[in-house]
């Protein structure tokens, strides 16, 4: 277990303590991004048990290459990298499309309910989060990728445009074309009703 103190700590001397063999800064790292990159390879994969195969997977891959790490690189991109990897390599031994699972946007994902109706809350943020996948849907693979990661993920833009080797400006202009995206189908459908 880490202490509140390795939150406060930098990622690239979390890298250089863990080059040097220590494995508190392995434990800080695992603390700091295991959430992130559960979800996130959820939200790609859809599949929980696969999601948390694959993120262990990511650790175990940081401490083998630990030394090939620049610190001042960061950490972050590197194990997103290798999580969406991992993941593609999943889904093409599996033939399947690439589809994020509900609850796919933390707003879905983290709503708070002051438990009087709990169990409807729970239906109601259900629908929602089903919803909002059948709109994800409709939007082109590298804009779903960039918003699973910004939101998902709990990744900067930059840190995305890292984890990705995409220039920043790339991924914004992704990330507001499906941001825009997304709103258009959300106008078309609440029209329908």
């Amino acid at each position: 277990m880490c202490d509140e103190s390795s939150f406060e700590e930098s990622d690239a001397s979390l890298v250089r303590r863990l080059q040097d063999g220590d494995m508190g800064a392995f434990d800080a790292i695992f603390a700091r991004y295991e959430v992130g990159l559960l979800a996130f390879v959820r939200g790609l994969s859809g599949d929980h048990g696969a999601a948390e195969d694959i993120t262990q997977e990511c650790f175990v891959e940081l401490a083998r290459r630990i030394r090939r790490i620049d610190p001042e690189q960061g950490v972050s991109g590197w194990l997103y990298r290798v999580a969406r990897n991992r993941t593609i390599d999943l889904l093409r031994r599996r033939k399947r499309v690439w589809l994020p699972g509900p609850p796919f946007f933390r707003r879905c994902a983290g709503r708070e309910h002051d438990g009087k109706d709990a169990p409807r809350a729970r239906m109601e943020q259900h629908e929602e989060a089903g919803h909002l996948q059948d709109l994800l849907d409709t939007l082109p693979h590298r804009e779903k990728e960039v918003l699973a990661m910004h939101y998902f993920g709990d990744l900067t833009f930059r840190e995305v445009a890292q984890a990705l080797g995409r220039p920043l400006g790339t991924v914004l202009w992704q990330a507001r074309r499906g941001l825009q995206r997304l709103r258009a189908a959300y106008g078309r459908q609440a029209n329908e009703l």
